[in-house]
């Protein structure tokens, strides 16, 4: 008994749903990554009791609703004249030792960090949180 094999007809591959499932795939990513940059803050540790006696030391107390105690002054943080402050204490080469209220977000924070930067303070100390 001999089988007789047919031939099949060949078939060829579809790539419209390999295209579709690329072009899914393409969105998800796209729409799923997020594009914003991210900053390193550069801070150098000092050991304790390292500071210049020399040097004027002031207390800058982050409060909520974007408002800062500097040496027992309230300030808006965005506000000229907390800007002018802060670039008399950097030409004073003055130190600021800065500490939070505990419902301060952290990007207030950097903010006021970067802040300082710009105004030309160089010496900073970072002080726990603390209560009103």
């Amino acid at each position: 008994m001999l089988l007789e094999i047919t031939p099949r007809a060949s078939q060829s591959i579809s790539l419209t749903p390999l295209i579709d499932v690329v072009f899914i795939l393409l969105l998800f990513f796209m729409l799923s990554s997020t594009f914003s940059k991210t900053r390193q803050l550069e801070l150098e540790a000092t050991s304790p009791g390292t500071q210049n006696l020399m040097t004027e030391v002031n207390r800058l107390l982050l409060l909520t609703e974007n408002r800062a105690d500097l040496n027992g002054t309230i300030y808006t943080v965005d506000s000229t004249t907390f800007s002018q402050q802060l670039s008399a204490i950097a030409n004073a080469d003055g130190a600021v030792t800065l500490a939070a209220h505990p419902t301060v977000r952290v990007q207030q924070t950097i903010h006021i960090i970067d802040s300082l930067r710009a105004a030309g303070i160089v010496q900073l100390d970072l002080s726990p949180s603390v209560s009103e």
